[in-house]
């Protein structure tokens, strides 16, 4: 069996080279590339058990989530675990379900040496607790200067959305938010929505229905749109909603209401979610990098988990893409240009 000064012998490195290559620690290009054929090549297998015993280290990383059935927080999970198993790590899942009690039982693994980091989505104040020596890296929020947050441009992503409609013909803009209003950068998609429809002088409202599960019932949003409806035409003509799964129930209900989307009125969600298995988009979105965003997570964590400096705060860009419920545009955007050339 292949051992790690084989390795190092057939690559053309020291053995501490290998060694940072194998614990996902920074060397060279080139370097990495030449010990990661070189395990190849030779097969080694690293002994995670005795590696553990030297280093006290479980390679392993507790990611808490709220749920998986959110199909952003699935996505993302399935982006960690792949870069965690490549960098030697191995995952745990923790569901919350946004249940302060079951957030503390996990966090707690962490400070009794059970994993060697954690990847956090919260939504309470648990994780705000912990002592700053536990490696946490923090998905959009910022709880500590000490601890890195990584999260996409959620109010360019508003501005871009706000934009898109206008843009496309829309005169009048709605936005409708759900979910936790606890501090987080999620909270700057409605900032920047309300920020550019304000510069662009466009009328627009703010519908902020918080953690009010009822709403994806669909029978509450049906009757919030209603309000809304004048004569059998919509007081808006454009929507943007913080997620794409709100965005979903919204445009199911305004087919409901005989709105059609997007001759009627456009809808623009947020995360970029795809069909399963395909290239489509559920709705026209503004797009987070999801997979750029589990790489960083999981490379600010080792970093840490390393003793090595890390950002405070990693912001990545968004896109918008088109998913068939907003209309050709009839402007141009920021550039001059007109949208999608």
């Amino acid at each position: 069996m292949a051992t790690i000064k084989d390795v190092a012998s057939d690559a053309g490195v020291a053995v501490g080279t290998v060694s940072k290559v194998l614990n996902g620690q920074h060397v060279s290009a080139e370097n990495k590339r030449k010990v990661e054929e070189s395990v190849l090549r030779l097969g080694y297998q690293m002994d995670h058990y005795a590696r553990g015993l030297k280093t006290r280290c479980t390679y392993t990383i507790a990611v808490i989530i709220p749920g998986i059935q959110n199909p952003f927080f699935s996505e993302l999970v399935y982006h960690m675990e792949q870069e965690l198993y490549r960098r030697g790590y191995k995952m745990y899942l923790c569901q919350s379900h946004q249940d302060p009690e079951k957030e503390a039982d996990y966090l707690r693994l962490v400070c009794q040496n059970k994993v060697d980091g954690i990847l956090g989505i919260t939504f309470n104040e648990t994780a705000a607790q912990l002592p700053d020596s536990i490696p946490m890296v923090m998905i959009d929020r910022h709880i500590s200067d000490k601890i890195c947050c990584v999260s996409s441009d959620n109010f360019q992503g508003g501005c871009l959305a706000a934009e898109r409609l206008i843009a496309g013909g829309s005169s009048s803009l709605l936005f409708i938010r759900s979910g936790s209003n606890l501090s987080s950068e999620t909270l700057k998609r409605g900032k920047g929505f309300e920020a550019m429809c304000r510069e662009k002088k466009v009328p627009y409202a703010m519908l902020d229905v918080g953690d009010d599960t009822d709403f994806f019932n669909g029978e509450a949003i049906y009757g919030c749109l209603k309000e809304r409806i004048h004569g059998g035409k919509p007081a808006f003509d454009g929507i943007y909603t913080s997620t794409d799964g709100l965005a979903l129930i919204v445009q199911e209900q305004l087919v409901r209401l005989g709105i059609r989307v997007p001759e009627d009125a456009q809808l623009i969600g947020h995360d970029g979610l795809r069909k399963m298995y395909k290239k489509e988009y559920l709705v026209s979105s503004i797009a987070q990098p999801i997979a750029e965003m589990a790489k960083v997570s999981v490379e600010q964590v080792i970093k840490r988990i390393h003793k090595e400096p890390t950002e405070e705060m990693v912001t990545l860009p968004v896109t918008f893409v088109e998913g068939g419920t907003t209309r050709p545009p009839v402007s141009t955007g920021e550039d001059g240009r007109p949208w999608g050339r």
